[in-house]
């Protein structure tokens, strides 16, 4: 005969059991979908590099050979080394909008990342990162921080699971060039040392906008040295470039060159891998020292606001009579 007792005990373990299995496979089925870092699946990253525009170079030559990335509440940084070799790049090459690719769709852990470094060769006496002087000296280009730790871009992004990420890297030779006074060159052909200490800036594609614009070819004369000065923001009064930053003075986030387009007598800009908002752009003819606290002469600025995905457009021309 069957105690029922047994019964109801039998089958009061058999239902703990089952909620159990129940709960342990839900719990197992959240840590999987949503939990930490380790288990987060991997993205796909493509980084490339932008430049602005430097005066008395014809070429600033760096020379990468991989990119190091600090993935958040991990100790060691993971390396990606360009395949199949390293590349040299012409930096000045690299203006109006064009950028040249380091890595492309390359595999890293999904999750936050901290920080980016770019890997140079800068050896002595190696010809691998140098700069050609408008007068064609070729000089070494010293980078102090690249043959130990890199150019390092405090900035972090988000690599999302099964997705991808892309970054462009801004330099800004106008920045990054340095010429100390009383520093010799490495070379007998070289008087003078230049260091490359970037200003570098980075931005996910994915969120930029651009501005461009005509240049009325009357107000580029023949002894004009013309550039557009890009402003964050819309309350600005346009100031020249300087290292050393006077108090009230607003530095400009990049300045662009102005070349003639193809076909037309007019020339043309493009500052681009802009942030959306309000920007303030302005000409000038005049040559800008950055060591130096000049007196630019600029044309009316223009108020633009950059949306994401669309370029913006401000003409310059001359003055109405």
């Amino acid at each position: 005969m069957i105690d029922e007792n047994q019964v109801r005990m039998t089958g009061s373990l058999l239902a703990s059991l089952i909620w159990t299995l129940l709960v342990s496979t839900l719990l197992f089925a959240l840590t999987g979908c949503g939990g930490g870092g380790d288990s987060a699946g991997e993205g796909r990253i493509k980084v490339s590099v932008t430049d602005a525009p430097i005066d008395d170079a014809s070429s600033v030559v760096v020379q990468f050979s991989g990119v190091a990335f600090k993935r958040e509440g991990e100790a060691a940084e993971i390396v990606r080394n360009l395949s199949p070799s390293v590349r040299q790049l012409d930096l000045l090459e690299y203006q109006q909008g064009r950028a040249a690719l380091l890595l492309d769709n390359v595999t890293l852990p999904a999750g936050r990342y901290e920080w980016i470094r770019l890997i140079v060769d800068n050896e002595t006496n190696v010809r691998d990162s140098y700069i050609v002087l408008t007068s064609g000296q070729e000089c070494e280009l010293r980078v102090p921080s690249g043959a130990e730790s890199g150019l390092k871009l405090n900035r972090g992004f988000e690599l999302p699971a099964d997705g991808s990420a892309a970054l462009t890297i801004d330099f800004d030779l106008r920045k990054s060039v340095h010429a100390p006074p009383g520093q010799q060159g490495s070379t007998p052909d070289c008087s003078q040392a230049y260091l490359l200490r970037p200003t570098l800036r980075v931005v996910d594609d994915a969120s930029v906008g651009a501005i461009a614009g005509v240049v009325d070819s009357t107000l580029v004369p023949e002894d004009c040295l013309p550039n557009v000065y890009v402003f964050t923001g819309n309350d600005i009064t346009p100031d020249d470039l300087e290292e050393a930053a006077v108090a009230g003075d607003v530095d400009p986030l990049l300045v662009v060159g102005v070349e003639i387009e193809n076909g037309s007598t007019n020339y043309g800009y493009r500052a681009a891998f802009l942030p959306p908002g309000p920007y303030t752009v302005a000409f000038t003819c005049s040559d800008d020292d950055p060591t130096e606290d000049d007196e630019l002469t600029f044309l009316e600025p223009k108020l633009v606001t950059v949306q994401t995905n669309l370029i913006a457009s401000a003409d310059f021309a001359p003055p109405a009579p």
